[in-house]
């Protein structure tokens, strides 16, 4: 059964007090998406375009290596070993694929910037051209 002393939010208590502004609602939920960068669609300013890059500058370096988390107890002493191991043994068949995808990764970012470049290119010839006006 739910637990009905949760409170899920605004949107909880509109719904409960039939209450529903869906323009405003839909609204604060597209915020929402916007201030978290799960918009990929949306337009974006200057400081969400560079928080992306930014984001995708720290990403992109894709490995197979990754620290252990060392777990307490008997678990711990006997997993961590095993696998480290098992990882040291599976490198050489994950790190080609990791190798790939760091290659792909970096080709992708140099030609968004490339796009960037040529939009903003683009954007300032079409000034030019609003600004020159009719003849």
């Amino acid at each position: 059964m739910p637990d009905e002393t949760r409170d899920n939010g605004p949107a909880a208590r509109s719904v409960a007090g039939d209450e529903v502004d869906v323009a405003a609602l839909f609204e604060a939920l597209r915020e929402e998406v916007r201030r978290c960068g799960a918009d990929p669609g949306g337009a974006g300013d200057a400081d969400t375009r560079r928080a992306a890059r930014e984001e995708a500058e720290r990403l992109w370096p894709v490995s197979a290596e990754r620290p252990l988390r060392l777990r307490p107890g008997v678990r711990g002493g006997v997993g961590t070993p095993a696998k480290s191991v098992l990882r040291k043994m599976m490198r050489w068949y994950v790190e080609p694929l990791a190798y790939d995808q760091r290659s792909f990764n970096a080709a992708a970012l140099r030609l968004i910037d490339d796009l960037e470049e040529r939009v903003a290119e683009l954007e300032a010839e079409l000034e030019r051209i609003r600004g020159a006006g009719p003849r």
